[in-house]
């Protein structure tokens, strides 16, 4: 499809959602129903198609996505508030909204005929990611790449039409790591997502075989980090000047702040009469209280700092100005941190919970698992970050483009 006529008719004249407040609104409404889903999804290892079509007639995964294409195109906020209402009912829910929705921010940096491939035809379409470097790019002899290679961890990969995978390339003799846009009927799942937590994001490895890539789907991780994105020549929103690797990082780590206050209230509802085994109430004991003060207060800060580092460069990005990279990396540091903090609260709750959490079943445990599992990422291991922006304030940073 040639990108005239695939942008022909692509904006919406009636949007279903027309504002920031509906969408979370949408989402507080269906926290009930994926409550009762959850456990469903834990055991097939993968949201129900009931679920994510409800996503999809929201708008949910339309949050990022350019108003050129279909999109919502709302505050990037928006899509964090809105996966950690999904988040306090299904940390799983949460993680696949957030992590397909900043692809389709991704897919908007790439050249616009890599954007109306997907979303010509339909305004719709979802995309899948595994930004790890899986994937090997081989000049193709009529232009183009040839893609092949293994990738894991692609959260929601079940229900999506299209991927965003990672690959090298060679310029000059030099590996060059970028982005491909593939086509679902190009990918091979491997379902081998049976893990202790998170078991609804489906978060399967996938396979290429020597599938064609043209030109056009390809975005190299350089052009993006300084700003020279085809992409933005027709989004041209302060949106999509954000960094993205600041989205992505939001998306790891933001499903832990829901899934800590889900499991706060499901801790505070079921002991609000409990009594211990010597016969004390435990809403009465004084280290539970702390506990959950702490919680709360934990919280809300942690809340407070995300929306603070959005707000700082989405301004930025309205002045048309780049934000400095030391303070995007308080601003990665700042997303990567918040996993383990939450894991540490989920723990103290679980230990003041008693045995009855441990059945499953438990709500407390599924919360509890779903923290685990995402403090286990890679993208929220903060102390290799740390390290790095440490370093950086002795005046020895390397390179690095995950800012």
């Amino acid at each position: 499809m040639s990108l005239s006529a695939s942008l022909s008719g692509v904006v919406p004249a009636d949007a279903s959602l027309s504002s920031a407040d509906d969408v979370l609104a949408a989402g507080r409404a269906l926290q009930g129903v994926l409550r009762m889903r959850a456990e469903a999804g834990d055991e097939a290892c993968c949201l129900s198609a009931e679920t994510v079509a409800t996503f999809r007639e929201n708008g949910f995964f339309r949050v990022l996505q350019p108003h050129g294409f279909g999109g919502l195109e709302r505050p990037a906020v928006t899509l964090f508030r809105l996966q950690g209402l999904l988040a306090e009912a299904d940390m799983s829910a949460g993680w696949v909204l957030a992590n397909m929705g900043v692809v389709s921010f991704h897919l908007a940096l790439f050249d616009p005929q890599a954007q109306a491939d997907v979303w010509g035809a339909s305004p719709d379409a979802i995309l899948s990611s595994s930004n790890m470097p899986g994937g090997r790019l081989e000049a193709a002899a009529g232009g183009g790449y040839r893609l092949s290679g293994r990738w894991r961890f692609s959260s929601g990969v079940d229900h999506a039409d299209w991927l965003v995978l990672g690959a090298l390339r060679e310029v000059d003799g030099v590996p060059q790591a970028g982005a491909c846009v593939v086509p679902r009927a190009d990918v091979g799942i491997v379902s081998d997502w049976d893990v202790a937590g998170l078991r609804g994001t489906g978060s399967h490895a996938v396979t290429v075989a020597q599938a064609c890539v043209p030109a056009h789907r390809f975005l190299a991780h350089e052009d993006r980090f300084h700003a020279r994105t085809p992409g933005t020549a027709i989004n041209g929103g302060p949106l999509y000047r954000l960094p993205l690797p600041q989205l992505l990082f939001r998306a790891i780590s933001t499903a832990s702040l829901g899934g800590l206050r889900g499991m706060l209230t499901a801790f505070l509802a079921a002991n609000g009469e409990r009594t211990s085994m010597m016969a004390q109430r435990i809403a009465e004991d004084p280290h539970v209280q702390d506990l959950c003060a702490r919680v709360d207060a934990d919280l809300a800060a942690m809340w407070q700092v995300l929306e603070g580092d959005l707000a700082e460069m989405t301004a930025a990005a309205e002045r048309v100005e780049e934000v400095p990279l030391a303070r995007r990396r308080v601003f990665r540091l700042n997303a990567t941190r918040v996993a383990d903090r939450c894991f540490d609260h989920a723990a103290g709750l679980l230990r003041a919970a008693g045995a009855s959490a441990l059945y499953r079943g438990s709500p407390l445990l599924r919360f509890f698992n779903d923290m685990l599992a995402a403090r286990q990422h890679a993208a929220n291991q903060y102390e290799l970050h740390a390290r790095n922006d440490g370093a950086a304030l002795f005046g020895r940073a390397g390179e690095d483009m995950l800012l």
